[in-house]
């Protein structure tokens, strides 16, 4: 390290924690899959035993009265609504265009908090579901012809919906260029091929000092990395925690992004050390939703409750004030002063 890189103006010994990447979610091995089910309004529920999207058919010859029907799609809802394979549903309806806005609202009220996929050919649901609010994500089907599946996205303005909402892709047969799609379309998960699909998130780099003040501050720096191709889509929060003879001490974090995008993501951060004995401990970090799942990461070595681990962290009882403050002076996401200094170094 020379005296002109960046590292030769931070002010205290830091650690730089550089989590190894499994080398398949690099290259996109891990693949996010899931399968349809098809359910007729009326017929016997199936169980569900793998991820699925549920398509729910109401044939209007199935419908009596509008009021049986939302119920019969309640009960539905009832059955799967909490069933964490069930990934989301979709509405098939001949009916007539009020009926059918009627019990596109039903479904993905009823089903909620499951997502409501619409598919990306069928424009005046797209329209609708939109401007009502309740389309949660695309589903777009591949059949003979993968161009007409490439119009409907082109003529219904679909192309950057993946930003707001998770993408599901199906191949009814074979297509040497699945991969390609999934690619462009930013697919969350992929049905009838064996194409890389969904988020790959991985912490790239981790930034902090060697030794910290127990009950004092400690400047942290993340970097994380999504090499996708889809965003993720849920909403999240980042936690850290120290361990030492098998107890365990949670940080306060601040980092809660509400999706996780593709590329690059920095977050900087001064944190609060808790009140903690002397010694050396390990520092470890995960990735969960709002409701607490751990959600899995491109690193090996997740533990049972979600966390992965980092490096060690020294706490002791020396002050270090200078801490809270310390980027008040120069830039946070990296070591430039804010002012040049009056002479060479």
């Amino acid at each position: 390290m020379g005296k002109y890189s960046l590292e030769s103006y931070e002010r205290y010994q830091m650690v730089k924690c550089r989590p190894f990447e499994k080398a398949e979610a690099m290259e996109g091995v891990g693949i996010s899959t899931f399968e349809t089910v098809r359910i007729v309004l009326g017929d016997v529920p199936p169980d569900i035993q793998k991820k699925t999207l549920l398509e729910v058919s109401v044939p209007a010859e199935r419908i009596v009265t509008m009021p049986e029907a939302e119920s019969g799609l309640r009960s539905l809802a009832a059955r799967y609504y909490r069933d964490p394979l069930v990934v989301g549903v979709t509405l098939l309806t001949d009916t007539n265009r009020a009926s059918k806005h009627r019990l596109l609202e039903t479904a993905a009220e009823a089903f909620a908090p499951k997502r409501y996929f619409v598919p990306v050919e069928d424009a005046g649901q797209l329209d609708y579901a939109i401007k009502r609010g309740f389309a949660k994500g695309l589903i777009a089907s591949v059949g003979e012809n993968a161009y007409d599946t490439c119009e409907a996205f082109a003529e219904n303005n679909a192309q950057m919906l993946f930003k707001q909402m998770p993408v599901l892709v199906r191949f009814s047969e074979e297509n040497k260029r699945a991969a390609e799609y999934a690619e462009n379309w930013h697919a969350a998960a992929i049905s009838g091929a064996d194409v890389p699909a969904g988020w790959r998130i991985a912490l790239r780099r981790l930034i902090y000092p060697k030794a910290v003040s127990s009950g004092g501050y400690a400047p942290m720096r993340f970097w994380w990395t999504n090499r996708g191709p889809s965003f993720c889509h849920e909403e999240t929060q980042v936690r850290l925690r120290i361990e030492k003879d098998g107890r365990y001490t949670p940080i306060a974090l601040a980092d809660a992004p509400q999706k996780i995008h593709l590329a690059d993501r920095v977050h900087n951060e001064i944190v609060r050390i808790p009140a903690a004995p002397s010694g050396v401990y390990r520092l470890e970090y995960g990735l969960f939703t709002r409701q607490g799942e751990a959600l899995a990461l491109a690193h090996e070595g997740q533990t049972a409750d979600g966390y992965y681990y980092a490096d060690e962290m020294t706490v002791d009882h020396t002050p270090r004030p200078e801490f809270e403050t310390i980027w008040d002076d120069y830039f946070e996401d990296g070591y430039y002063p804010l002012e040049d200094p009056k002479q060479p170094v």
